[in-house]
C-alpha cells in the first residue's frame, strides 16, 4: 500500500518564494517614484491653493498682494501691502525650474504681469499658469 504524502514539495515551496521575490522586487521599484510623484503634487497643489486664496483676499480686501519666489532656500513668502503675512517652503525634492521673482495682485485680482511658475523634481515638471489679463490661475501637468 503507498503512503499518501501531506503537506507541499520543495519545488512548489521554492516556486512560490521566487514569485514573491518578484513581486516584491516590483514594488520596491516603485516606492521612489511614487514617493516623488506625491510630493510634487503636494507642493504644485498647495501653491496652487495659496496663490488662488491670495487673489481672492486682493478682491475681497480692496488691497494689492505680493508673492516673492526664493528659489535658493525652495520657498515663496506671501505679503500684503508689504507686510509680511506666512512663509511656504516647497517639498522635499521639489524646485523652481525657473526663476520667478515676484507676482503682484492688485485689488481686482489681476496680477500686474502674468507668469508661469516651473515645479521641477528629477522627472517631473508642473506648470502653475496665471494669465496676465484676468489672473487665470491653473495648474499644468507636463511630464
Amino acid at each position: 500500500m503507498a503512503k499518501k504524502s501531506s503537506g507541499y514539495s520543495l519545488l512548489e515551496i521554492l516556486l512560490v518564494l521566487t514569485l514573491l521575490a518578484g513581486a516584491g522586487f516590483l514594488l520596491l521599484i516603485q516606492i521612489p517614484h511614487n514617493l516623488e510623484l506625491k510630493e510634487m503634487e503636494i507642493s504644485s497643489e498647495i501653491m496652487l491653493n495659496d496663490l488662488r486664496e491670495v487673489q481672492q483676499a486682493a478682491i475681497a480686501e480692496n488691497v494689492w498682494y505680493r508673492v516673492k519666489f526664493y528659489p535658493h532656500t525652495k520657498e515663496y513668502r506671501i505679503f500684503r501691502q508689504g507686510d509680511f503675512i506666512r512663509s511656504v517652503g516647497l517639498s522635499e525634492g521639489v524646485q523652481y525650474g525657473n526663476t520667478p521673482s515676484e507676482l503682484t495682485l492688485l485689488p481686482t485680482g489681476a496680477p500686474v504681469t502674468g507668469m508661469t511658475i516651473i515645479l521641477t523634481t528629477s522627472n517631473l515638471e508642473r506648470k502653475v499658469i496665471i494669465a496676465p489679463v484676468m489672473g487665470r490661475i491653473r495648474l499644468e501637468i507636463v511630464r
